[in-house]
This record gives structure tokens, C-alpha cells and sequence, in this order.
């Protein structure tokens, strides 16, 4: 499925085949509502904020089974929350039958008379996070022009779990670790926003499969060159067979350590404002050396940020956060951080300061 990041999915059919049913006709038989309505609907109604009735919505649509799921229950629910319905398709040129693919996008959103919106890009793109900031810059062009103040993806909670392990192998703190939320601002006044994250992609597969909707395959799943397709077709299978609800508590876990980190930046930033670090480069080691050492660690991220633009590694982290134990009594130099910061003992203070030539 079409997204906003590295995450894909797993799909039906073979790429380039013609997907299951015919997008240029309506398909007879589907029920009007089912269970896949009603849990989607009732999930709305519980967080309102997630997609406000009357809400201009930009839906990315990849004719996979994770966006189509999304885009025909959204529909399918417009009436009750008054919602207007645009699509976004974006075609970097990855894959040989991408034209086909896109064709396909715009035939099914002409059968449901829902605007599509298409993208090309005009040159290859390299990497995965160079298709993924084009896709991003494309879509916000794009809500701006439409208006739209929500732009919507089909991640599911398959998806997170697959970004925890992601993150957990690279090392990442409880931020990286509780990434992917259900919602996050994209630009100013334009919210990202994933309504199917307590759906696996196992529910988007047989919602698909209950109301006949034609799922487009993509090929780049089955690439095992992408650390990601590893982890969806080799450990998550494995892990599922440890606890066949493996995927919901790891995207469970997700979303508590999303919100513990939420409560330790805000813990954090009243911290800082207290000792008077807000506005300063200069940060007293001792009100620091008082705190329990996860909010000081996530204190020294913030004040570095603000005043650097820069985040810390971990090793740089622990370095820093060692020496509040043995604080130094002369001018000295303990870290070197990115972009020619340096971190200096001066005066019993611990200062910011730009490094020099």
C-alpha cells in the first residue's frame, strides 16, 4: 500500500496481474454494512479528534488491500460523519506496471465518484527516503491546494508492530519505539492521520475479501532486499507462532510507550522551564544530577535540540549524562555533537557553544 513511509504490506494476486474483480463496474452484492464498518465507526465515535465530522480528507490510496479497505470504508461511513472525500495516488515509476497501477487507482475512484488526484514524479528517485519525501512534499502540495486539513493512510497495527521491531533493532528510545501513532502533525494545519490502527492486516485482507474490492499487488513487498519485507514475511510469522496475538500487543505496546514518552517530554520541558534552560545555552549540572536519570536524559535532548538543532546519539547521551556524576571543576571539552557544537564544562556550568575552526 501507498505510504508515508518505508512500511508496505503484503497483498493478493501477482504484480501486473489483473487484480480480483473490475474496477469499471460497481460490484453487486456487498453488504451495506458489516462488522468492518461497525468497528471503524465506533472507534471514530470514541476518539471524535481522529477524524472530525465535516473534516476535509485526502485519502492515499494505492489500490493495495490496506488503502482499499480504508478508502471503501470511509466512503462507505461519509454520511454519518459528513466528511469530503478526495483521493491521492502517487507514482515514483519504481515498478514497471506503476502506469498500470495508477490506471487502476483512477478507473476504481471513477467507479466510486471520488475525485483521484495523481502524481508523477518527473525523475527517478534513488532510495526509499527519497520516494518518501517526494510522496510527502506531493501530498501536502496537495492539501494545501485542495484544503484539505487531513491526509489519511491505511497503516494498520501490523504496520506499527513491524516499525517497533524496526526501531528496536536500530537502538531507538520509547519515542522511535512508539512511532507511528494514529495521528501526528505534517505541516502546519494539516494533520496525518492512521484510523486503521487497531485493524491487522489480516482484518484489511478478509474485509477486502467480504466486500469483494479488487486489491492491486505490489511487487516491492516481496523484495528481501528491505529490512522491512524480512521482518514482515520472517520474524513477525515466527513471533505470531510464540503468541497468535503477537502483532496486537506489540502495537499496544507501541501506543503506551508513545504516550509515556508524550508525559516524559512534557515532564521535561517543565524541567527545563524551571531551571531557566529554556532560553539559555548555559544548564546547571546539579539541578540536572537531581533528576531520575530518564528525565534528564530527555531534558539534555531537549536543550540540546533548541539550542542545536541537532539530537544526541545515544553514545553521546550516556557520555553526558556519566559526567553530571564528575562534574569538572576546570574548562574542558567532554562531547563534540553534530554541526560543530561542542559540549563544555565552564565556570561549574555546562555550556552549549559553537566549536572552533
Amino acid at each position: 500500500m501507498f505510504r508515508l513511509q518505508e512500511t508496505g504490506h503484503s497483498s493478493m494476486g501477482h504484480a501486473g496481474s489483473p487484480p480480483a474483480g473490475s474496477p469499471g463496474q460497481r460490484v453487486q452484492s456487498i453488504p451495506s454494512w458489516s462488522r468492518w464498518h461497525h468497528r471503524l465507526h465506533r472507534s471514530l465515535l470514541a476518539s471524535p479528534d481522529l477524524l472530525p465530522s465535516g473534516a476535509a480528507l485526502l485519502v492515499a490510496m494505492s489500490g493495495g488491500q490496506d488503502s482499499l479497505c480504508l478508502l471503501r470504508l470511509l466512503q462507505d461511513l461519509q454520511r454519518l460523519h459528513h466528511w469530503s472525500l478526495q483521493v491521492f495516488h502517487g507514482d515514483h515509476r519504481w515498478q514497471p506496471d506503476s502506469g498500470a497501477n495508477a490506471a487502476h487507482v483512477q478507473s476504481l475512484c471513477a467507479t466510486w465518484g471520488l475525485p483521484c488526484h495523481l502524481e508523477v514524479a518527473s525523475s527517478h528517485l534513488p532510495s526509499e527516503a527519497a520516494a518518501r519525501q517526494w510522496r510527502y512534499g506531493r501530498a501536502i502540495a496537495l492539501c494545501r491546494r485542495l484544503d484539505c486539513s487531513q491526509l489519511v493512510t491505511g497503516h494498520t497495527a501490523t504496520d506499527r508492530a513491524e516499525t517497533l521491531l524496526f526501531h528496536l533493532c536500530r537502538g531507538s528510545g520509547s519515542h522511535g519505539l512508539g512511532s507511528l501513532r494514529p495521528q501526528r502533525p505534517l505541516a502546519p494545519g494539516l494533520q496525518l492521520t492512521r484510523p486503521l490502527l487497531h485493524f491487522t492486516r489480516q482484518d484489511t485482507l478478509q474485509c477486502c475479501q467480504a466486500l469483494k474490492l479488487p486489491i492491486w499487488s505490489d511487487a516491492s513487498n516481496e523484495d528481501q532486499r528491505l529490512a522491512r519485507n524480512r521482518i514482515r514475511q520472517r520474524v513477525l510469522p515466527e513471533l505470531e507462532q510464540v503468541n497468535g496475538a503477537a502483532v496486537a500487543h506489540m502495537a499496544a505496546c507501541a501506543q503506551q510507550l508513545a504516550e509515556e514518552s508524550d508525559l516524559l517530554d512534557q515532564l521535561a520541558r517543565e524541567a527545563l522551564s524551571t531551571m531557566g534552560a529554556n532560553q539559555s545555552t548555559s544548564l546547571s549540572p546539579q539541578a540536572l544530577a537531581a533528576l531520575p536519570r530518564a528525565l534528564a536524559s530527555r531534558c539534555l535532548v531537549h536543550w540540546i535540540r533548541d539550542h542545536t538543532g541537532r539530537d544526541p546519539d545515544r553514545r553521546q547521551l550516556n557520555q553526558l549524562l556519566l559526567s553530571l556524576s564528575h562534574p569538572k571543576t576546570t574548562d574542558q571539552t567532554m562531547a563534540i555533537l553534530d554541526g560543530g557544537w561542542r559540549w563544555r564544562w565552564r565556570g561549574g556550568c555546562i555550556h552549549l557553544q559553537r566549536g572552533e575552526p
